[in-house]
């Protein structure tokens, strides 16, 4: 029967057991609006405070639990594709892992390394998840999910330059609920997932909800021959829990105690060849040693036939169901995280507190080498711990005119990450310790000005320090480390680099210190009750970072400080403009919202490869971080929906940006002479989705409806350099369900699909002088979910 679908039929025992032991709680009420026939009202804390979207002044779209539901979205990156100028990536070029590359507006970041901080913030119930390993939510058990577009720099403040992802998960409940769901599919999938949450006394309730998600690769990995070699890429395979107490400590003191983790134990991501540069760096090195000349450009066209030498034989095409990948084929994870919120509502003010601490453990064994001959193996051993203290005071004064938010903020972060490289010519450790802390205090007002005109400023100081020790890193060796050997080569760059043991840096704390103040001033306007207008004025702020890689050695000269020596990239920083209108029309029945922007980013933070000696044998191939240069960014962001009818529902957005660079640095220049030609990364010009949810029938009998959903993303490069091997054209994803509701709401079966297009596409990637490499999009899907509460 196998260990997945032993494991599956233990959690669907579980859950039904404990659906078994629970009394049977009424059907939920369905939101006011939604049962007169308008539009859902969705309440949202993107102000630190419940409040309508339709009456916060942001440019903030939020998916309750119901809507990511019907529309069949597992994760933040597939609820990313209903958002206008998003582009959320789940899986960060070469790491392997389930880590994001998030863009919002332009800004993002697109390494995934400890000492580069994320552009865009996710949030898991309030509580910062910090860096990108582990930042893939799904959307288990979920309320709701907020994204937040532009910089959000005042009241979260940390690294929300480009924006914020806020998940907030489901409360335990004063009654007994439980409910469960089982999905099958394509590529052998089998999905468990359960929830159950009651009271335990009076004054103590809890919430417990577990998922399994499973399915195979649909990458296979074959020999030049096309032999199959048995192992395949991007699978999946992921268990995931969170235990949740609430505890009524006094009456107007509220204790909430959460546990998450997450196990993911999968194959590599669908990562294959893109292009091969022969002439360059180690592929020119390694062919020229090949032996007998029959790799060399002399040899003519036969060179590409030959197994034995590295060229384009090996790249593939987007739409490629194979890999030449050979070796290490293994990337898991392991998240944990717990936090205490403590609400006390002492008369008219809130004190909030939140504690978490949370820790990401990754150990990933990869080859992005293309071939078994021309080994190239990247691996990861990472372990990062986050602990956070924040507190938040707000209220309101002058009878409720005003209204504050008040806190301050600490986080300290500490890690390391291990990257044993292990090329076909040299080997060696490479990574670091980090050790950062940030602190931080803010404060936000609200004035009612009028009924119907209301002032916001709000101001965050933020003062943080990182420290980076490279001492680890070292020369390993020059072995021969390829899955099938070539007869007679030999190394040509054997102790090139120093004998094994010879230090990449010197080893030390190297720290720098960064601060900022990040202002937001925003004035709203009702002229009428279902129509806000609203102009913002926002600054953001990401610390900086340290470069992480270091190859060859660095050896600084006698008297020399290697402190002056060691790569950093300063904070960046965005001043943001912003313009919106947001309307509801027809009594509820149609939803306008547009908002348009200007965004002035400035010390952007690159990574990009460099020649690290200077001209020369080894090319290209080096990722340092830095700071490139300013750009200014212009955009419009429409979102819609209209109910014209009881039994039809149509939803989208459309957004456009118009982002171009202003000015390099020397040093980005000196190395891309054409970079002021270059385009943003992952940062399409046009994005939009168009969603309908038709209802054939909702009666005594149940409910059927279909929704399908359609989402593009226009052409976009996905790394700095614009490298055109990594350039991806514009494409659009068509996902669809058809549900049957029963009278009830309390079972629920779904026939659905993902990609019906079975369009491929550049997930993300990486590039050299010497090489290009990527991950492709998931094939087209079909599922089956049926679902039950009680």
């Amino acid at each position: 029967m196998g260990y997945r679908h032993a494991k599956m039929i233990l959690l669907s025992s579980c859950a039904i057991a404990l659906c078994g032991g629970l009394q049977p709680a009424a059907a939920q009420v369905e939101d006011e609006g939604a049962r007169s026939g308008g539009l859902e009202d969705i309440v949202v804390t993107a102000r630190r405070r419940a409040e309508s979207v339709q009456t916060t002044p942001l440019s903030v779209s939020a998916f309750d639990s119901r809507s990511l539901q019907d529309r069949g979205l597992q994760n933040i990156a597939d609820v990313s594709r209903a958002v206008p100028n998003v582009q959320l990536d789940p899986v960060a070029n070469e790491s392997g892992v389930a880590s994001t590359q998030i863009s919002i507006r332009g800004i993002g970041q697109t390494d995934y390394v400890l000492t580069v901080e994320p552009g865009v913030a996710v949030y898991l119930d309030g509580v910062y998840v910090g860096k990108s390993l582990g930042s893939l939510l799904d959307t288990v058990d979920v309320e709701r999910v907020e994204i937040l577009r532009g910089p959000q720099g005042t009241l979260f403040g940390k690294n929300t330059i480009g924006g914020a992802i806020q998940v907030i998960t489901k409360r335990p409940t004063a009654d007994n609920q439980a409910e469960m769901e089982l999905t099958t599919g394509r590529y052998d999938r089998l999905d468990a997932r359960g929830a159950m949450s009651g009271p335990i006394t009076d004054w103590l309730r809890f919430r417990l909800s577990a998922s399994y998600q499973s399915r195979d690769g649909f990458m296979k990995r074959i020999l030049r021959s096309g032999e199959r070699t048995g192992e395949v890429q991007g699978d999946m395979n992921r268990l995931g829990g969170r235990l949740v107490f609430e505890a009524d400590v006094a009456p107007n003191l509220l204790a909430t105690l959460a546990f998450d983790g997450t196990r993911i134990r999968e194959k590599s991501p669908a990562t294959y060849l893109r292009r091969v540069t022969e002439d360059a760096g180690f592929p020119r090195l390694f062919n020229l040693a090949v032996p007998g000349g029959v790799c060399a450009p002399a040899a003519g066209a036969s060179r590409f036939s030959n197994p034995y030498c590295f060229n384009d034989q090996y790249s593939l095409p987007t739409d490629t169901r194979v890999t030449y990948n050979a070796g290490g084929n293994t990337a898991d994870t392991d998240v944990r995280g717990v936090a205490l919120t403590l609400d006390w509502k002492p008369g008219d003010i809130n004190v909030k507190s939140i504690t978490s601490f949370r820790k990401v453990d990754v150990f990933v064994d990869q080859n992005l080498g293309g071939s078994a001959y021309y080994n190239s193996q990247v691996g990861q051993d990472i372990d990062f711990k986050s602990f956070s203290q924040e507190y938040q005071l707000s209220g309101n004064l002058l009878d409720k005119r005003l209204s504050y938010v008040l806190g301050a903020y600490y986080q300290r972060e500490w890690g390391r990450q291990l990257f044993p490289v292990q090329t076909a010519l040299a080997q060696f450790l490479s990574g670091g310790d980090i050790k950062n802390d940030s602190y931080a205090a803010f404060g936000q007002l609200t004035y009612e000005i009028t009924s119907r005109l209301s002032l916001t400023g709000g101001f965050r100081y933020t003062y943080e320090t990182r420290r980076f020790n490279p001492g680890l890193q070292h020369v390993v060796g020059y072995d021969d480390l390829s899955v099938i050997k070539i007869p007679g080569f030999v190394n040509p760059v054997a102790n090139a680099f120093g004998a094994p043991g010879t230090p990449l840096f010197p080893a030390g704390w190297y720290k720098r210190n960064s601060k900022a103040g990040t202002p937001m001033i925003s004035l709203s306007y009702k002229p009428v009750d279902d129509v806000m207008l609203y102009a913002t004025y926002a600054k953001g702020f990401k610390g900086g970072g340290f470069t992480m890689r270091f190859f060859p050695p660095v050896r600084p000269a006698a008297g020399v400080d290697p402190d002056t020596l060691i790569p950093y990239a300063k904070p960046e920083k965005a001043t943001s403009y912003e313009a919106g209108i947001k309307s509801e029309w027809l009594g509820g029945k149609l939803r306008l919202n547009v908002a348009g922007f200007i965004t002035d980013y400035n010390n952007i933070q690159v990574t990009y490869t460099i020649d690290p000696d200077g001209p020369g044998p080894i090319g290209r191939f080096l990722p340092v971080l830095a700071n490139s240069g300013s750009a200014r960014i212009k955009g419009i962001e429409v979102e819609g929906a209209a109910v014209p009818t009881d039994w039809l529902r149509i939803d989208g957005s459309l957004g456009y940006i118009d982002a171009k660079y202003r000015k390099f640095t020397a040093a980005a220049i000196g190395a891309y002479p054409a970079a002021l030609g270059f385009d943003l990364p992952n940062t399409p010009k046009w994005t939009y989705n168009v969603g309908t949810t038709v209802t054939f029938f909702d009666n005594e009998s149940g409910n059927v409806f279909l929704r399908a959903d359609w989402a593009y993303r226009s052409s976009q490069f996905k790394e700095f350099s614009n490298n055109p091997s990594l350039f991806q054209k514009g494409y659009g994803i068509l996902n669809a369900g058809l549900t049957y509701r029963s009278a009830d709401r309390n079972w629920d079966v779904t026939l659905g699909g993902t990609n019906l297009t079975d369009k491929a596409y550049i997930v993300s990637g990486v590039a050299s002088s010497d090489r290009a490499q990527a991950v492709r999009s998931r094939p087209r899907e079909w599922y089956l979910t049926l679902r039950h509460k009680i």
